[in-house]
């Protein structure tokens, strides 16, 4: 008896190997994702505008614009910038421009390095800007008379991405893009708004899909919506997903994505660090170190052909914590 509706996901050509290079943006989906690779051998720039929901807003972080320090919000003594999330904030303007310009040379950096992009949208709906006359992404609490709310239609994102795929590409013809449509329900714009929004993204990604063969769709949408459609797999809130449903959705981007090589490096270095945040037994605390001393040693060993520096780093850590 089958209690769910499963649905075979493509296998990626290109296969990741130990020590590629990745640059994560968007919603909060591919926040969670970044965080999982973190602990990987996988050289990422994981959220460095932090969390962005809308594509253009997304677009317009990668593009790295030059700033006009006129548009900077001052709200209760913090200075931040509608193009970007609250995490990027400064007691004082200058050094919220020099910030910003900061992340953006490291994304134009790993933009022209990095063989993967994985983008996640999380709406299509975005707040225009009445003063600025222009859209922005974020709000910052503002009072809602500053905006008007509108729904992007599937060509007002398709366009502005076809250019900047063809202008990437010529600079970095080895970047492949993986398009996803986070899981989350964006339930503050309505049920049926949400799912407006949803299909417009949903026909935006597959457009693009299909017009560059460098642009890859991962459907985590599509496994929350049907494999997993069940409340069990979500937090407390009913809107996000919960560990159980990143987990198995996570499982199923390594699947797609991962070589055979990598997906046994993944396994391991999973169960070192699940080693790591084992609360020991104060009578065992000698046999944990050992353990720990065991680890690092193995992960010494020049036989390994990739990378090991962020697990070793992270075992000395741990010894460090309990000696």
């Amino acid at each position: 008896m089958q209690f769910t509706t499963t649905f075979s996901i493509p296998k990626s050509p290109q296969k990741w190997l130990p020590d590629v290079q990745v640059l994560s943006i968007g919603s909060c989906f591919a926040e969670n994702m970044g965080k999982r690779m973190e602990n990987l051998p996988i050289n990422i720039l994981n959220q460095p505008f932090g969390t962005l929901f809308h594509p253009n807003a997304i677009l317009k972080a990668l593009q790295t614009d030059k700033l006009s320090p006129i548009e900077l919000v001052n709200q209760q003594g913090i200075w931040l910038h509608p193009d970007y999330h609250s995490s990027l904030c400064a007691a004082d303007p200058s050094d919220l421009m020099e910030l910003i310009q900061q992340r953006q040379q490291k994304v134009k950096k790993s933009l022209g390095q990095s063989q993967y992009l994985l983008i996640t949208w999380g709406t299509a709906y975005y707040y225009w800007d009445k003063k600025l006359k222009r859209p922005i992404a974020n709000c910052h609490k503002q009072s809602a008379n500053s905006f008007e709310k509108r729904l992007s239609s599937v060509e007002e994102i398709i366009q502005p991405y076809q250019e900047f795929i063809q202008k990437i590409s010529k600079k970095n013809p080895d970047l492949r893009i993986i398009l996803t449509v986070s899981p989350v329900r964006h339930t503050k714009d309505g049920i049926p708004e949400n799912s407006v929004s949803k299909a417009v993204l949903r026909l935006a990604a597959e457009t693009l899909k299909n017009l560059f063969h460098q642009v890859h769709y991962f459907p985590a949408y599509e496994i929350m919506l049907d494999e997993l459609r069940d409340y069990r797999f979500y937090a407390s809130d009913m809107i996000h997903p919960n560990d159980t449903a990143e987990e198995y959705i996570w499982q199923k981007f390594t699947e797609c994505y991962f070589s055979e090589e990598f997906l046994g490096i993944e396994k391991k270095w999973n169960a070192v660090f699940q080693t790591l945040h084992h609360q020991f037994h104060p009578a065992k605390k000698a046999l944990y170190l050992q353990s720990l001393e065991q680890c690092k040693v193995e992960f010494s060993s020049t036989t390994l052909n990739y990378d090991t520096s962020k697990i070793q780093q992270a075992i000395q850590a741990r010894i460090l914590s309990i000696s």
